[in-house]
């Protein structure tokens, strides 16, 4: 198993532990809710686990330094494209941004991404308990999008790509949903979390449609962006009196 895979599924770990400690912890010094010192560290973890699965990424593949730019680009990218759609609840263009980067630089990348939006957008609408739980569901969002490619050649089907984009609009309405539910209700049961999906539910169907309108309309065509752009990064030379040679070009976009 690849060290950067076993990073991701520690990270994985990491989210289920952050999302169980207002069940088993509450009120004391490592939940979340009550303690901003507890949330900063757990943001701070975050970030190490992710460098540390670039490190391995650099090792194990030919991640370049423009592929590492084009990483923190476009995260900022993503976080700015949230902001303009505050005034619409639920509509979150960054979600189809982070499903599509995760399908072609893959889950790792995708999931780091989904992070840093969450991270970079909330320095400006406000950190909070909530951050670590967006951290949670879009980087699961881009680790499915890292999953979902099956082959270098070919694209996703359209419908296919827009209805697991709709659905994912409710899923991370649920691992939010959590976070409210553990946050403000006295008896944490099956039926007051019903209750505060069923609440959420207008939100979490914009933020499904968004998600399916956008993958729709613009989702194959971002893809082919992207994976044109990726392949810009490097340029292999083959020469017969030397040996293969990789070098990073300046290319005119």
């Amino acid at each position: 198993m690849r060290k950067s895979n076993m990073v991701l599924s520690l990270i994985f770990v990491y989210s289920l532990f952050i999302i169980i400690i207002p069940l088993k912890f509450s009120g004391t010094l490592i939940d979340l809710s009550s303690n901003i010192l507890s949330l900063m560290i757990s943001i701070v973890i975050y970030l190490v686990l992710f460098l540390l699965g670039v490190y391995y990424r650099l090792e194990e593949t030919s991640l370049s330094t423009k592929e590492l730019s084009f990483i923190a680009i476009y995260s900022t990218f993503a976080a700015v494209a949230r902001i303009p759609f505050v005034s619409l609840p639920g509509i979150q263009p960054c979600s189809y941004l982070i499903l599509i980067v995760g399908y072609v630089f893959g889950p790792l990348i995708g999931c780091m991404i989904g992070a840093n939006v969450a991270i970079i957008s909330n320095l400006i609408l406000g950190q909070g308990a909530w951050t670590v739980y967006q951290i949670v569901a879009w980087g699961f969002i881009g680790v499915v999008g890292g999953l979902l490619k099956r082959s270098k050649n070919k694209n996703p089907n359209k419908w296919v790509l827009s209805i697991i984009g709709f659905i994912l609009g409710f899923i991370f309405g649920w691992i939010m949903n959590l976070w409210t539910w553990m946050m403000s209700t006295p008896s944490l049961s099956f039926n007051s979390f019903l209750i505060v999906s069923l609440k959420s539910f207008p939100f979490d169907l914009a933020h499904a449609i968004g998600n399916f309108l956008f993958l729709f309309f613009f989702g194959i065509k971002s893809i082919n962006i992207l994976q044109r752009h990726r392949q810009r990064f490097m340029i292999v030379f083959e020469n017969e009196n030397y040996e293969k040679e990789e070098k990073n070009i300046d290319l005119p976009y």
